[in-house]
């Protein structure tokens, strides 16, 4: 890939921000439009048998862990509120020092989950579930749109790292101010193509 990754401007930050707010009201709609429109339990199928809406309450993480501990509320409060603040300067230090949208894009949606959640625990003291898939006789941990975004910004991210030479652009040690990157995976390593002075020899 030869792409030049130029240094984000005001408009790109402003872009990032609201797609962070846009991500954190379609969960916080979504949820509020279950309590809403449904009783505490009720089960609507969408899908007979493998998919429905199911509103419950969740005092663990995402999908239901921690749900029975009598601490769990006040113990992953805390974490996510670290978590979040830790993800969401990390976002934006990507977009500035690597250029990287994709990844940052991913932080964001990782962010967008977290507080997500967060708002919940800290409003109402548990999460609210809704999405339910059945496999016969087994029932998938209830989960929302925010632990989607968490689950599939792990996902994409590892998936970044891993095959970072199709999707993380280069990162030089030393870049020059306002030097545009190229979108490369392989790390640039000063003088790695410079060749030995022979005319001394």
């Amino acid at each position: 890939m030869n792409n030049v990754m130029k240094k984000p401007t005001w408009m790109t930050y402003l872009l990032f921000s609201e797609l962070f707010v846009v991500l954190v009201f379609i969960d916080q709609f979504t949820k509020d439009l279950i309590v809403k429109s449904f009783a505490l339990g009720q089960k609507d199928p969408i899908i007979n048998g493998f998919f429905s809406f199911m509103y419950v309450r969740n005092t663990g993480s995402a999908f239901s862990m921690f749900s029975e501990k009598s601490w769990g509320i006040t113990f992953l409060s805390t974490i996510s509120t670290i978590a979040f603040v830790l993800l969401i300067v990390l976002a934006f230090f990507v977009l500035a020092r690597f250029r990287s949208r994709r990844l940052s894009i991913c932080l964001l949606f990782l962010c967008a989950g977290t507080l997500g959640n967060l708002i919940d625990r800290i409003r109402l003291k548990y999460v609210v579930d809704f999405i339910c898939f059945d496999f016969g006789s087994y029932t998938f941990p209830i989960f929302n749109v925010a632990d989607i975004y968490v689950t599939l910004s792990c996902i994409a991210i590892a998936v970044l790292l891993l095959f970072n030479e199709k999707f993380i652009p280069e990162i030089p040690f030393n870049p020059t101010k306002d030097e545009p990157q190229k979108e490369s995976g392989l790390i640039d390593f000063p003088g790695k193509d410079e060749k030995p002075d022979t005319d001394g020899e």
